[in-house]
């Protein structure tokens, strides 16, 4: 009879050598016709079930190749470091610039998306916004999603005037003279709005890029994003009623009006 160890250990070099399988296949390399007898040996290797195919493929997380978002495909089977096909959707929703389309979503994990969105947005775990006749999935959180839906609705065709200074120093040194000749130039309320417009636009991180390009307090500009976002600007004024110096009036004694004779 097969000591416990050794019944893991055959799982794990089945995974090891063919990087995915079937329960089918791993209970008869168990020998074993029960499926919790695999999943109990599989819980002590720490393996992944595919979010595609209907979850029907397993690995071991030590042999999984994941790329920035998370996402790992062996023989057009897929997996993901977040879990299930849910999970890993409401994580790429709530963590993307401008939110998401079905078509966009589907494109990205390689499954249909449809029916786990819907689930999600009646779960309230992520929402659901009409935007020019679409669906754009956003955050559950009010003010992510405001972000989103900003993000969302900037022209597509500009790049923001701050990725330049992502680029190598030669030409990081250039945009960011260009730019800050251009920010001195502007009164303090349009700095403040520029900044926190170009953050959203710069999506994370966008605070602390355009601080080190322009000096301004990543307090500022985060304020300027949240003006843009709750559209709380000021038009044709450039301080609040009250704010600045008060004004020095000067009173003039009023001299006594002549008398006619």
């Amino acid at each position: 009879m097969r000591s416990e160890t050794f019944a893991a250990d055959t799982i794990g070099r089945l995974l090891r050598r063919r990087g995915i399988a079937t329960m089918e296949e791993l209970k008869a390399a168990l020998g074993s016709s029960v499926d919790m007898t695999v999943f109990r040996k599989l819980r002590e290797l720490s393996y992944l079930a595919s979010y595609s195919h209907r979850g029907k493929y397993y690995a071991l997380e030590e042999t999984a190749q994941f790329d920035e978002r998370g996402l790992w495909a062996c023989r057009e089977v897929r997996f993901s470091r977040f879990g299930s096909l849910v999970d890993t959707l409401e994580v790429f929703v709530a963590r993307s610039t401008g939110g998401y389309l079905a078509s966009e979503l589907s494109f990205e994990v390689g499954a249909q998306v449809k029916q786990p969105l819907l689930g999600l947005v009646r779960a309230g775990r992520i929402a659901r916004e009409e935007v020019a006749g679409l669906y754009l999935y956003c955050s559950a959180d009010g003010a992510r999603r405001a972000e989103q839906l900003l993000a969302r609705r900037l022209p597509a065709s500009g790049v923001p005037a701050f990725a330049p200074l992502r680029a190598p120093d030669s030409v990081s040194n250039e945009a960011k003279a260009a730019i800050v000749l251009f920010m001195s130039l502007l009164d303090e309320q349009q700095r403040r709005l520029f900044a926190g417009l170009e953050a959203l636009r710069l999506g994370r991180g966008g605070d602390r890029a355009v601080a080190e390009a322009t000096g301004l307090d990543p307090h500022t500009i985060a304020k300027g994003r949240q003006e843009l976002l709750a559209r709380d600007v000021l038009v044709d004024r450039r301080r609040r009623p009250g704010a600045g110096r008060k004004p020095v009036e000067k009173k003039r004694r009023r001299s006594a009006p002549k008398s006619s004779d």
